[in-house]
């Protein structure tokens, strides 16, 4: 496993975490909007670091395949 995974795999740790402390932070009712926004912030990072993590694991294709 590479360093730049080890990085990702533990800001999206911190991420994670955050998220569900801001969820339990959230009031049933009257959602501030800058609870909102954080949240939209966090899960937009998330899913941008699980994408990089998807492509990271996905195998290179081998030269001579797909000729």
């Amino acid at each position: 496993m590479s360093g730049r995974q080890k990085e990702l795999e533990a800001e999206l740790g911190r991420i994670e975490k955050e998220i569900a402390e801001l969820h339990e932070r959230i009031p049933p009712h009257s959602v501030k909007p800058v609870f909102i926004q954080k949240l939209d912030e966090l899960e937009a990072r998330r899913d941008e670091i699980l994408g990089e993590l998807e492509m990271r694991n996905q195998p290179g294709e081998k030269p001579g395949q797909g000729e």
